[in-house]
């Protein structure tokens, strides 16, 4: 895959001089898939130019790691490993200690643990690294199995976002549909309407990015599972679905329900779509993220209105009773 390449000038170190030999290091280490030992970096970069010392490589790296551009990991291999960072989403390992591959995966619920922790430690984290080491399934079993790495990664991150989005607009779609039949009330009945067309709409537009995702690549519908967000992976209105079908409940609350859902979607795509890296996947989640913004400041202008027409209606049904006495 012909991944573009972030300007070199913009990671260079604040005051550093320009390095033609760190540029290329630079250079060649961001056009890798995977992970590259030091010595792996250092005979790509002989082949382009063989004057470049193996010490200037393992600076270059050290600055890499240290700016913010590579990855420093530890395959219990007895040597270092590094992979880019650029357009490449955060992730944790399970690494094989027949075979010494890794495969990667990304946790909300890992990710929500570590940061409670760390919050009631006041400690100030920089950076989480879990690498979980046991055997994988083709050494146990000796069959091929497909495994992520960075080379594949990213499509797998946007397939996984996507998949995301679709079940939540789905969940979110059931809801808006179920809320409109239930809803006397003839604003807040066109309201929900508005936000069920809106989602099926959105909906058709995500199963046709997906399809064209897919199309690009005709395995990656099998590929391993990158991101593991149980809830969301459900759909977010999903539980407000639930409410609604359970029954008894009134125009407010519906509306109550609803600004509950789209506030914790919003919030979900929002903060893992900032804290992705650039690429295809951390797009989906903030695209995500602002259609939620305006739906759910929609619900919360529809739920002040409404309340302030319930109470124009009770203050005048008052004042009608004063008049008859």
């Amino acid at each position: 895959m012909n991944r573009p390449l972030p300007d070199i000038s913009s990671l260079r170190p604040r005051g550093g001089k320009r390095s033609s030999k760190r540029d290329l290091i630079l250079n060649v280490f961001m056009r890798q898939e995977g992970h590259l030992s030091a010595d792996d970096l250092y005979d790509l970069v002989r082949r382009e130019d063989a004057g470049i010392g193996r010490a200037t490589v393992y600076r270059t790296l050290q600055w890499m790691v240290g700016a913010g551009v590579a990855r420093k990991v530890d395959f219990g291999e007895g040597r270092s490993r590094f992979e880019p960072s650029f357009r490449h989403p955060r992730h944790f390992h399970f690494v094989c200690n027949t075979c010494h591959r890794s495969s990667e995966f990304l946790s909300s619920d890992i990710e929500a643990l570590i940061d409670e922790i760390a919050l009631a430690r006041e400690f100030a984290m920089t950076q989480a690294v879990v690498q979980v080491f046991g055997e994988c399934e083709q050494c146990r079993t000796g069959r091929p199995v497909p495994v992520l790495d960075h080379g594949i990664t990213e499509r797998v991150f946007a397939r996984d976002a996507m998949r995301i989005a679709i079940e939540t607009e789905r969940s979110g779609l059931e809801f808006y549909t179920r809320a409109a039949s239930l809803t006397r009330d003839p604003q807040g009945k066109a309201t929900f309407e508005r936000l069920a067309k809106e989602e099926k709409e959105h909906l058709g537009t995500l199963e046709r990015r997906y399809a064209e995702l897919l199309a690009e690549d005709p395995d990656l519908e099998a590929r391993p599972t990158f991101l593991f967000f149980k809830g969301p992976a459900n759909g977010l209105f999903a539980e407000g679905a639930a409410e609604l079908r359970r029954g008894g409940v009134t125009d407010l609350q519906a509306l109550l329900i609803g600004i509950r859902c789209e506030r914790g979607s919003h919030k979900f795509f929002k903060r893992y779509g900032e804290r992705f890296e650039d690429s295809e996947g951390k797009q989906i989640f903030l695209e995500f993220a602002a259609e939620e913004r305006m739906h759910l400041d929609m619900l919360i202008r529809e739920y002040r209105e409404q309340r302030e027409r319930l109470g124009t209606k009770r203050r005048r049904r008052a004042a009608a009773g004063r008049s008859v006495q």
